[in-house]
């Protein structure tokens, strides 16, 4: 059995960024950037206004002879000269030789002529290549793209965008007592809850979900559907302990896969195994949901964001631990779901009630994990790995 630290290394060591493909800028949201992207022009590309009122010329007048007018998108064919002004809109394009534009609640028109009481302290002009210059680094290689970076990248025209692609996941449910959450249940029979699960938490890594299906307690069948994998990481969800019917590590063997390790010292999920073929992953992860949800964020996510170039996220908080009851330490480094609140100001972390690893309820609203080592108690700061922005 080895450590949760040396099962994080070994998976690091193993594992490496796919290699980098171009895709369409509507696919690469949370992606991460293989190449720095630079600016196709200067932005904004002419100087504009950035209020609705009048481009006015130089000179000290308190009325200027109104000559023309800007609309946004048009191109100004005439230039401001002393004492004149045009009508512009915000966002458009200011005539060669204005000063400054003049809100138009701060002046006043009449006819042809525009008084202005009193001349602005600030000019309201976007002036050329403010933002960015032609050629220069507008998103930084490793970016990961959101929402925020794909509109950048549209503004400089990027449509087809050099990234790391998403790693495409394998899932594989095993199980005779497994029956599909929209069967009636019958004696013996529980509903698969991984399926769901492991697909939600694969698509918030930004990974996609390639295949997924359930192979039953037949491990012919099971190692029929591990030869079939081409996908980067293949994950089986239950056959990792030493029962009768769990041979997940030996179908992975048969399979030509290597062993990194089959036990790891965490509560829940000691039974999680790591394995690779070549460039391919696989883990064999213990089957009940609470031990499928820790081992996800204390492993496979690192899996997935190294094949994705994605940086571990993997930062504790020391936050108080809330609620009346203390948490007991374990001999193994245990991680209890937490949700993660904000109370007078700041975070509090309250434990959920966690009956056992096959306890699916606990895990309504977890937003963290609570790393226990020792005892703790109320009030006490715990160390906590936050997966989600409290709300």
């Amino acid at each position: 059995m080895i450590s949760l630290q040396e099962a994080r290394r070994l998976i690091a060591e193993a594992i490496s960024p796919r290699a980098a493909e171009s895709l369409p800028l509507a696919e690469v949201r949370g992606c991460v950037l293989t190449d720095d992207v630079k600016s196709d022009a200067a932005y904004p590309s002419a100087d504009r206004s950035m209020m609705d009122g009048y481009a006015i010329g130089e000179g000290e007048a308190q009325e200027f002879r109104i000559v023309g007018e800007v609309r946004m998108g048009a191109v100004p064919e005439f230039a401001i000269q002393r004492g004149e002004c045009a009508r512009v809109f915000t966002g458009a394009a200011v005539p060669e030789g204005t000063v400054a534009v003049v809100p138009q609640e701060d002046a006043e028109r009449v006819g042809d002529v525009l008084k202005v009481p009193r001349r602005m302290a600030k000019s309201f002009i976007r002036r050329r290549g403010v933002e960015a210059q032609l050629g220069d680094v507008v998103l930084a290689r490793g970016s990961r793209l959101g929402a925020a970076e794909l509109a950048v990248l549209a503004q400089v025209g990027v449509v087809r965008v050099p990234v790391h692609p998403p790693a495409r996941v394998w899932h594989i449910a095993t199980g005779d007592e497994l029956a599909a959450p929209d069967e009636p249940l019958t004696a013996g029979k529980i509903r698969d809850t991984n399926s769901s699960l492991i697909a939600a938490l694969v698509a918030e890594s930004g990974a996609r979900l390639a295949s997924q299906e359930r192979c039953g307690d037949d491990p012919q069948r099971l190692g029929e559907c591990v030869r079939a994998c081409d996908g980067d990481v293949l994950l089986i969800s239950g056959g990792a302990s030493v029962g009768d019917y769990d041979f997940g590590a030996r179908v992975l063997r048969e399979a030509g896969f290597a062993i990194h390790f089959d036990k790891v010292d965490l509560r829940p999920g000691k039974p999680l195994t790591f394995a690779t073929r070549g460039a391919q992953a696989a883990f064999v992860i213990p089957g009940n949901p609470v031990s499928h949800f820790v081992c996800y964020h204390v492993g496979l996510r690192l899996a997935l964001e190294r094949l994705q170039g994605i940086a571990p996220a993997w930062n504790f908080l020391n936050v108080p631990l809330g609620g009346e009851q203390p948490l007991r330490g374990d001999p193994r480094e245990t991680f209890w779901p937490a949700r993660v609140v904000v109370k007078d100001g700041g975070l509090v972390a309250m434990p959920q009630r966690w009956t056992s690893s096959g306890d699916t309820f606990s895990l309504a609203g977890t937003n963290a994990l609570i790393r226990v080592v020792n005892d703790a108690a109320p009030g006490e700061t715990v160390p906590t790995l936050l997966l989600e922005v409290p709300r």
